[in-house]
């Protein structure tokens, strides 16, 4: 990549910066003599004078002898930077990054923020990051509107909750003290700039550094504060990068570098969108032998790393085939990416080459249960950017990929895969493809056993370093090398490709400024208080206790357990499967910005962009801060995009899943428009995980045919998560009612269960023979609720039957009984006071 088209990177990506200056109110370095010619006209006032504060911030890198990479002029650099809003004819490369950032922005040419309001001259300043989930409406009549939200205005950190929840919009639009959160972000961010500046990075990791600067310190930073501000700066900027880079490679391949008619011409063809989707995730995730399988925690983890690792290195190897920087990944998440094209007809015989390198691999290593379909749009105009001309493109494209999946591995020629078994056996984990060593490798094949050793690697590993040749402990995917380690690397820097910081220790935070991959990989591991936990004495052939080693799926299971009194262990040592994803996403990104004909569509590739990231951030930053505060012994097996697959201790799951729906709620600003559906199954710790998968799955699958925004436990029937939330307060007094002074029987609940049963088979099948529920409970409550006297004991029936959602006379207080719903919470009552 030329360094002339860095230098519009740069430009692009920092274009912006002044506005964190100019809002923080710091006038250091600012050359007011610049006004006339950068800053444009209007009513005689000069305005956008942000850029003038973008220059101060460069005039900082001079006074500071920073230097860019490569021997790169910064001044040049400054001069795409501040040129945005006035560019020049006598120098073609400002329109590209004027014209990228309309394109980004959605519109021909932003209004002036700094004039927003004639009585309040620096309102802006004051103006805080709306949430974006408050702008998506799928149908406001059947879900409802958003409310308003704005973000905190802090460093990113997702796994600390007050960082990153949403807040109430305020009352009068502004917030006072705003000014000091910017000049706090600007000094952390100069403090960072000036690290990664002494890093000698070359330009490539610099721009990805950068990037993670960026979004660290500018993702709450309201990109314009007029009309709606819900965009991000990052967001803006990113877009506005790839948007830039992908003019410059178009003009550069028709030598028009220098040809401002070509440039400014908006109807020319120049873009196109390229997107790769994974499919057979989950098959390939849970493809295990139908028994025991050893390591099998150690596997999940890794696969699901794996997954990710395989769709970044599909990503690396475009980027690199088309010459294009790290800004032109419009998404990743969840095994899926997007990305930004020049339209060149030289890019296809690339692509198709691309296609047949990766359906080769995937063939060779997943033996047909994994592809990765490939498809681009067709080439659109610079005009496409505005008033939403997006969705038709982006539309046109998902359904080109959904085709795609239809021809999986397309470009393989063989019909038939020879495989040689050398010791007679398959392979012990997967059970498909043989085995390579039956005494090292305890009879695992290739794929599973570099799982099995990245599974071992992965929860100790800060830094994910990806590069074009093999070096130290490193692995192969289409023919790219990448590895996981505890520290950055120190020498070779040309040679790698992308380094990315996926640990959250503190002692590496602090060490280097590299972009930061959040990642849910989170597993509980052994403490030494652990050693004196009597639950897990409970285990029966259990490996020894490793402080600070991953715990077995034994002894997660035994942390369901409790302890009595008396110091007696009761209980089930059972897992939990918790799967969720969100409802309708494919909805909320294609329709979920678009506006009737008579509002402003808000359909935006920077909105599209902030929506997949914030979207993804939740499950791989804010859940694993979740796990790890309030639900420590759950195992992270994958969640990322806009799905998540748990196994935790089966009675903290039920708790954990409505933890999950609650935060995600807050997290997406109560949008009843953005919801989740989940599904619980449980399962024995030595259990064949890929069974309690289809189980799992079809619980979900339950809560989404009932109407979505549900949840599906065990074989209860699918309800509401509000309803859920009271099920479990329903749980907690019948665990109470069994364990009292005057503890009911066992008996006494089973025979409850039945009736709630036949209650369920007479208000949902119509099975008359079950008519008789109602009596039946009468009888059972009267004869075996004990009391002191009548009065009593009629008092403590009618407890039951409140609770039951009936009234004295056994009519029903609601419009469904709460007896309807109680198969969940009588079998989580019964499992947490059964012996171990």
């Amino acid at each position: 990549m030329s360094i002339e088209m860095y230098k519009v990177i740069l430009g692009t990506l920092l274009h912006d910066i002044g506005k964190l200056i100019q809002r923080a109110e710091d006038k250091e370095n600012v050359n007011q003599e610049l006004e006339a010619s950068i800053c444009p006209v209007k009513n005689g006032y000069y305005t956008h004078r942000h850029v003038l504060f973008t220059d101060a911030f460069f005039n900082w890198i001079k006074q500071k002898y920073l230097e860019l990479p490569d021997g790169v002029d910064y001044k040049q650099v400054n001069t795409f930077a501040i040129n945005h809003h006035s560019p020049s004819d006598k120098e073609p490369l400002t329109w590209i990054i004027a014209l990228a950032d309309r394109y980004s922005a959605g519109m021909d040419r932003r209004a002036d923020e700094e004039n927003i309001d004639s009585n309040h001259p620096s309102k802006f300043k004051y103006i805080p990051l709306k949430c974006i989930f408050d702008e998506v409406v799928l149908d406001a009549e059947k879900f409802g509107q958003p409310t308003s939200n704005v973000c905190p205005m802090t460093v990113l950190n997702p796994c600390k909750e007050e960082d990153i929840m949403p807040m109430p919009f305020p009352k009068k639009g502004v917030i006072d003290d705003l000014p000091k959160s910017y000049k706090r972000l600007l000094n952390d961010f100069k403090e960072n700039f000036s690290i990664l500046c002494n890093q000698n990075l070359p330009l490539h990791l610099f721009e990805e550094a950068l990037l993670g600067l960026l979004e660290r310190f500018t993702w709450a930073v309201p990109s314009s504060t007029m009309d709606c501000p819900d965009i991000s700066l990052f967001d803006h900027s990113k877009t506005t990068a790839a948007i830039a880079a992908v003019m410059f490679k178009y003009h550069q391949a028709k030598n028009e570098l220098n040809d401002l008619t070509a440039i400014k011409d908006e109807k020319i063809k120049k873009f196109c969108f390229l997107m790769g989707d994974l499919s057979g995730i989950q098959a390939t995730i849970f493809t295990l032998e139908k028994q025991g399988v050893k390591g099998v925690n150690k596997v999940l983890r890794a696969r699901s790393f794996m997954l990710s690792a395989i769709a970044e290195a599909a990503a690396l190897k475009i980027r690199k085939a088309m010459d294009l920087p790290f800004s032109c990944v419009i998404q990743q998440a969840g095994g899926r990416f997007l990305m930004l094209l020049p339209a060149l007809d030289e890019n296809k015989p690339k692509i198709d080459e691309l296609r047949r390198q990766f359906d080769k691999w995937l063939l060779e290593t997943y033996t047909g249960t994994l592809s990765l379909n490939i498809a681009v749009s067709e080439p659109f105009e610079g005009a496409k950017f505005k008033d939403g001309g997006l969705v038709d493109v982006l539309s046109a494209l998902s359904m080109r990929v959904e085709e795609a999946k239809y021809r999986p591995l397309a470009t393989c020629p063989q019909g038939v895969m020879k495989r040689e078994y050398p010791t007679g056996k398959a392979c012990s984990v997967c059970g498909i493809r043989p085995a390579r060593n039956d005494k090292e490798d305890d009879g695992r094949c290739y794929t599973c056993q570099r799982e099995f050793t990245l599974g071992a690697h992965l929860p100790e590993s800060d830094f994910l370093v990806w590069g074009v040749n093999r070096f130290k402990d490193s692995q192969e995917i289409f023919d790219l090398h990448f590895c996981l380690s505890k520290e950055p690397p120190q020498a070779g820097m040309k040679e790698l490709l992308s380094v990315q910081q996926i640990g959250t220790h503190s002692s590496t935070l602090s060490k280097c400024c590299w972009a930061r991959r959040y990642l849910a990989n989170y597993v509980p591991l052994f403490e030494e208080k652990d050693r004196d936990d009597l639950r897990l004495d409970k285990i029966q052939d259990a490996e020894p206790i490793d402080v600070g080693k991953p715990k077995t799926f034994a002894h997660i299971g035994a942390c369901a357990l409790e302890i009595d009194d008396e110091d007696q262990v009761k209980g089930k040592p059972f897992l939990a499967i918790i799967k969720a994803d969100v409802d309708r996403l494919g909805f909320i990104f294609s329709y979920g910005f678009r506006r009737k004909e008579t509002q402003k569509d808000r359909f935006t590739i920077s909105r599209l962009t902030q929506l997949s990231r914030m979207l993804n951030l939740y499950f791989t930053g804010y859940l694993p801060g979740l796990i790890q505060r309030d639900f420590p012994d759950t195992y992270t097996v994958y969640a990322g995009g806009d799905d998540l697959f748990l196994i935790s201790p089966w009675r903290q799951a039920f708790e954990l899943a409505a933890r999950i729906n609650e935060t995600f709620r807050r997290y997406t600003g109560n949008n009843p428009n953005i919801t989740l559906s989940a599904g619980i199954s449980l399962m024995h710790s030595n259990y064949p995980v890929n069974r309690a998968v289809e189980e799992t799955e079809k619980f979900l699958n339950e809560a989404k045919n009932s109407g979505r925004n549900c949840i599906c436990a065990m074989y209860s029937k699918a309800m509401p998560w509000d309803v859920y939330a009271k099920r479990l307060k329903d749980a907690k007094w019948i665990y109470d009612k069994m364990n009292g002074a005057e503890a009911v029987s066992t008996g006494f609940i089973y025979n409850i269960l039945k009736i709630s049963e036949d209650a369920v088979a007479l208000y949902e099948k119509q099975d008359i023979s079950k008519a008789n529920w109602i009596a039946r409970l009468g009888y059972h409550l009267i004869r075996n609720v004990k009391g002191k006297n009548k009065e009593e004991q009629r008092a403590k029936a009618v407890d039951w039957l409140k609770q039951l959602g009936m009234n004295e006379n056994f009519g029903f207080t609601g419009p469904a009984p709460n007896i309807y719903e109680w198969r969940l919470p009588l079998s989580i009552a019964l499992l947490r006071n059964r012996k171990p």
